[in-house]
C-alpha cells in the first residue's frame, strides 16, 4: 500500500508555472526586479576583499538563480536595500556589479571561441579520418583498421557535433543572462528612509 502510494506521487504532475511566479513576485511595470538585501553595505562584496572589487558569491549565486528564471527580453532592476550610503558608495556599488558581469560575459565569450576551435580541429580530423577510411577500404584490405578508423572519426565527428549543439547553446544562454545581469539598472532602497516612512 505504501510503496504505491509512493508512486502516485513521483508521477503525480503538478499545476505550477515558473512564468506565473515570476510575474507576480518579480515583475513590476514590464520589468523584473531583483531585491538583494544587504545588512550593511560591505557585504556586496567578498569577505576579505580589501579594495571592495570582488562580488560575494552569495550575492552572484542569489542574483543569477533570479536571474535564470527571467525571460531574457524583459529588463532587469537590482533593487539593492542597504543602510544609506552616499553617491560615492553607490556609484561605486553598481561599478562593481556591472564590472563583475562584465568578466563574466569575457569568460563565456572565451569558452566560446575554445569550443568553437575544438570544433573546427574536430571536424578537420574527423573528415581527415573519413577520407582516410575509405582509402584503406580501397586499396588496403584490412577490415580491423578499416572498423578502427571508422569508430575513431565516428567519435569524432559526434564530439563536434554536441559542442556545436549542446555546450555553446548552453554557453550562449549563460552570456545572455549575464548580458542580461551587466545591463540591469541599479537602484538603492535605504533601511532608514523605510524606518521613517512607518
Amino acid at each position: 500500500m505504501e510503496i504505491k502510494r509512493n508512486i502516485r506521487r513521483k508521477n503525480r504532475k503538478i499545476k505550477f508555472s515558473e512564468h506565473k511566479y515570476v510575474e507576480r513576485y518579480y515583475l513590476q511595470d514590464g520589468k523584473a526586479v531583483i531585491p538583494v538585501e544587504l545588512k550593511e553595505a560591505t557585504d556586496l562584496y567578498m569577505k576579505h576583499d580589501y579594495k571592495k572589487l570582488e562580488l560575494a558569491d552569495s550575492v552572484c549565486n542569489y542574483i543569477e538563480e533570479i536571474a535564470y528564471m527571467i525571460p531574457v527580453n524583459t529588463d532587469i532592476v537590482l533593487e539593492i536595500h542597504c543602510p544609506k550610503v552616499d553617491k560615492f558608495t553607490q556609484d561605486r556599488m553598481s561599478k562593481s556589479i556591472h564590472n563583475n558581469y562584465g568578466i563574466e560575459i569575457d569568460d563565456v565569450d572565451y569558452d566560446i571561441m575554445l569550443e568553437n576551435r575544438r570544433s573546427m580541429i574536430l571536424l578537420v580530423f574527423g573528415i581527415l579520418l573519413i577520407i582516410l577510411n575509405i582509402l584503406t577500404d580501397r586499396y588496403i584490405n584490412n577490415s580491423i583498421l578499416s572498423n578502427f578508423l571508422c569508430v575513431v572519426w565516428w567519435v569524432a565527428i559526434w564530439d563536434m557535433i554536441e559542442i556545436q549543439t549542446m555546450d555553446k547553446t548552453e554557453n550562449k544562454w549563460k552570456r545572455l543572462n549575464f548580458q542580461q545581469l551587466y545591463d540591469a539598472e541599479i537602484t538603492f532602497v535605504f533601511d532608514e528612509e523605510k524606518e521613517e516612512d512607518n
